[in-house]
């Protein structure tokens, strides 16, 4: 008796032993459309003060790639797989197949390893292959490439908006009830399983709309800075609900955009380029990093961090293994995001219908017609510079690189890409979400 005693005592002057016990959460999110240059960290304009204290709180990652558009980018994140190799470089389209049950991914590891896995928000990847087709048990949003923010209706005025596969019709403001329900999963959750949860915001994909009150707060800069500011408030919620749960410190934040910004929105300068291309700002994105105690605060790291590597390093930061057998394309960034330092990395692609090479402060970027550019971002951030010319062998020594990294991925053709290299569907890239 004296003993258990003894063990109540010890447990009352450490009342986080016990949790500390616990496997950690992750909860991933997702901006849509978001430019490099729309985030309160570089642009004081924009009104993101919870993204400029999360980036306070963590590591803010300068070098981190989505895709040109949303389906690929958001496949890879799933998978840590190039899209290109799944057979997606543009969006997918109504009645094109997407991820396929058999592509292992980062959910179904996860709920393998015990987690309650769920998807607020956008999936876009494919009506064929919902999300539960990749391990998520819960699915709230929306089907397709965008979605009217008030109406919940697609491109065409259908319905798109669902819960768990059944058609639902609410009002509402999409941004503000992703992350309504967000904060409800985690305080109504499984406190005996850990949680992983992707919220994948519309904001600020086009059509653009905003409740009243921003959309007057923003009238001198007009409504895209109000659906900007709509997001942040948004994720400030998610984040206060951690906080309320005690979840602060054993939460993984990761917070990306799937793309850059395009031409008729946001802003991605001083990066060349728009959404729908591999010059940087087509495909260079804000990203934070947030696991207090795990990893540092208030870093802003350079290492070179491809959307195909997030499944890789968050299956290391939970000391989860990966099987040999699985081909992941990513690789593990975990020890450059948790040191905080920039660290030695293979060569990487970003594969569209254009394909862009990384090899350090380097990039070079061969088009789907077999033209060659030369870039260092180090000096030349903007890519205003082409040294194919003025720097033969350094231009040679990364088109090696590239001919060996691309040799066994699918030959591009327009569209998304079959089985065997073919066309898969009527989509021909012009429609870029």
């Amino acid at each position: 008796m004296r003993l258990i005693f003894s063990l109540l005592a010890c447990l009352a002057f450490f009342p986080d032993a016990t949790a500390q016990t616990t496997k950690p959460n992750v909860v991933i999110i997702i901006a849509d459309d978001l430019g490099w240059n729309d985030i309160g960290t570089r642009n004081p304009k924009i009104v993101t003060p919870n993204l400029v204290k999360l980036a306070k709180e963590g590591v803010e990652l300068q070098r981190f790639y989505g895709y040109p558009v949303c389906s690929p980018a958001r496949a890879g994140l799933l998978t840590g797989v190039l899209p290109r190799r799944l057979g997606l470089v543009n969006i997918i389209m109504p009645g094109q197949a997407g991820i396929t049950k058999a592509t292992p991914a980062l959910p179904a590891k996860l709920k393998s390893a015990g987690y309650t896995t769920s998807l607020i928000g956008k999936w876009h990847l494919g009506n064929q292959n919902p999300s539960s087709a990749v391990g998520f048990e819960h699915f709230y949003g929306f089907m397709g490439g965008e979605v009217d923010y008030l109406k919940h209706t697609d491109m065409r005025g259908k319905l798109d908006w669902q819960r768990d596969g059944k058609q639902i019709e609410e009002s509402g403001y999409t941004t503000y009830l992703f992350a309504d329900e967000a904060s409800k999963q985690i305080r109504n959750r499984d406190k005996a399983k850990p949680f992983f949860l992707q919220v994948a915001f519309n904001a600020p994909h086009v059509e653009l709309a905003a409740p009243e009150d921003l959309v007057a707060k923003h009238k001198s800069d007009g409504l895209y800075g109000a659906v900007v500011e709509g997001l942040d408030i948004g994720i400030g919620r998610i984040l206060t609900t951690l906080d309320e749960q005690g979840l602060r410190d054993n939460t993984l934040v990761i917070f990306v955009s799937d793309n850059g910004a395009p031409r008729r929105t946001g802003s991605n300068a001083p990066l060349r380029g728009y959404k729908g291309s591999v010059d940087e700002g087509g495909i260079r994105t804000p990203a934070i990093v947030r696991w207090p105690k795990r990893v540092p605060a208030g870093v802003k790291l350079d290492q070179p961090i491809a959307i195909i590597d997030l499944f890789p390093s968050i299956a290391a930061a939970l000391n989860l293994p990966l099987n040999a057998e699985l081909k992941i394309d990513g690789v593990n960034q975990w020890p450059a995001i948790a040191g905080g330092k920039t660290l030695p990395r293979p060569p990487f692609l970003v594969a569209s219908s254009d394909i862009a090479l990384f090899d350090g402060d380097w990039k070079l970027v061969e088009t789907n017609a077999g033209q060659r550019a030369l870039y260092n971002l180090k000096a030349d951030i903007s890519e205003a510079k082409d040294l194919l010319v003025t720097q033969p062998e350094q231009a040679a020594k990364l088109g090696a690189q590239l001919d060996i990294l691309k040799k066994d991925l699918p030959a591009y053709s327009g569209g998304n890409i079959g089985p065997g290299g073919g066309k898969g569907g009527k989509g021909k890239g012009k429609g870029k979400k």
